[in-house]
């Protein structure tokens, strides 16, 4: 292999590692079963025109299955909206605290039928663990669903925060919050892929400093095979 070749290898080599590093971990997709997350009984949270609650569960196959077989649906059968308040929580684990202090972001795949939730559903990603207390993945910026289609959602777990994580010996739980609109009994929505991304080791900067370093030697070998 010549100089030229090999150089080229080296920079193919670093993209690969780039795209294998930023490729996102599954942690959640509720293949038939709650795996420990846990869903309020009743969600009594009142909006000024009734409740959301009681709360039923179930799983299915041909709505919003993004991976994996099946998607958890979440309904609430009573005759209000819901307000803004838990609706699903993770197990809380050291092993997620170790998990999120290694993610840049955390992403959910939600499916809201047509008519569901009214016009709208807000969702508010969370943690709660003893070091960083309950915070707010997205700033409590309550993205919206597009109803009637699936939305990916996507939130940044911030370097701070990581940072703490990484030094925690506490138990780590991903909360979910939603709140939105009513269609009396069609209040129903699936989730599916939940997923990190983890943060690139080396990071990005180190990474794009190696890339540019194999093109400048790159050039220099060209010109002195020209020469």
């Amino acid at each position: 292999m010549n100089i030229r070749s090999y150089l080229l290898a080296i920079v193919a080599m670093v993209a690969s590692l780039v795209a294998s590093q930023l490729k996102a971990q599954l942690v959640e997709s509720w293949e038939n079963t709650l795996d420990g997350w846990s869903v309020p009984p009743s969600y009594n949270l009142q909006n000024g025109s009734g409740q959301f609650g009681p709360i039923t569960t179930g799983f299915d196959t041909s709505n919003g299955v993004t991976n994996g077989t099946y998607s958890l649906a979440i309904t609430g059968t009573g005759t209000g909206g819901s307000n803004y308040g838990q609706v699903l929580a993770s197990p809380s684990t050291n092993a997620m605290t170790a998990l999120l202090a290694n993610a840049q972001s955390l992403s959910l795949d939600v499916y809201t039928p047509g008519g569901s939730f009214g016009y709208y559903l807000q969702f508010d990603f969370d943690i709660n663990n003893a070091d960083t207390g309950f915070q707010s993945l997205d700033a409590y910026s309550y993205p919206g669903t597009s109803i009637g289609s699936e939305t990916t959602f996507t939130v940044p777990i911030s370097a701070s925060l990581r940072s703490t994580l990484s030094t925690s010996t506490n138990p780590t739980e991903i909360d979910i919050q939603i709140g939105g609109g009513n269609t009396t009994g069609n209040n129903t929505m699936y989730l599916d892929n939940l997923r990190l991304t983890p943060v690139p080791t080396p990071e990005p900067a180190s990474l794009a400093l190696l890339g540019l370093g194999g093109l400048g030697l790159l050039g220099m070998a060209m010109r002195r095979g020209r020469r």
